[in-house]
């Protein structure tokens, strides 16, 4: 009985062990991402001011190109990159659809301030 035991507690440990590993690997995928996205790629700038304009306030494509003064087709590509890097995320109405970041993202907010700071 005493072996079963210490034969459970061992596999607990090593999934445990596996599920650190996937969060730092998840983490590190997230960091790499963060650097692609707004230092590695072009639009870095504007991706970095929209990220600023979402984080007042969730907001729809139509009402960045006026705050930003950037044309609604090179918004909504940024938006799109933003979203497959899974930095911002649309909400769930397609008319007026708003757009957020995403809680992921949230969780590397000082790695993204580390980034604008030598992008801007």
């Amino acid at each position: 009985m005493l072996h079963d035991y210490r034969s459970g507690r061992a596999a607990q440990s090593v999934r445990r062990q596996r599920f650190k590993t996937v969060e730092n690997s998840r983490y590190q995928q997230m960091e790499k991402a963060l650097w692609y996205v707004f230092v590695g790629s072009r639009g870095g700038a504007n991706r970095i001011r929209i990220v600023r304009e979402l984080e007042s306030r969730p907001r729809n494509a139509n009402d960045l190109p006026s705050r930003l003064e950037v044309d609604y087709n090179t918004i909504t590509h940024h938006l799109d990159v933003l979203i497959e890097h899974n930095v911002v995320e649309p909400g769930d109405n397609d008319y007026g659809q708003l757009y957020f970041l995403t809680d992921q993202f949230e969780q590397h907010w000082a790695t993204f301030e580390t980034i604008s700071a030598e992008v801007e």
